[in-house]
């Protein structure tokens, strides 16, 4: 009987060390993930910018930017420093 418990111990032990290793895996996966995202996000706000400057080229796109957001009507840093 004990040395059933020593194999089911084992097992569970080898089951627990997989489970770890697949939540470091996930983990990893899902930082990549939302690191493309907001790569994706920054490179579309950055062209969508660029269409502006060629349509008005006197324009100021220099206050835009995707840390900003509108407060009452105005353009604030989203955190300030």
């Amino acid at each position: 009987m004990e040395a059933k418990l020593t194999v089911k111990t084992e097992a569970l032990e080898k089951a627990e060390a997989e489970l770890t290793l697949q939540a470091k895996v996930f983990e990893k996966t899902k930082a990549e993930l939302i690191d493309d995202v907001v790569d994706a996000y920054v490179a579309g706000f950055e062209d969508a910018l660029a269409q502006v400057a060629c349509k008005h080229p006197k324009m100021d796109i220099s206050p835009f930017a995707t840390s900003n957001h509108i407060v009452d009507g105005q353009i604030v840093p989203r955190h300030p420093q």
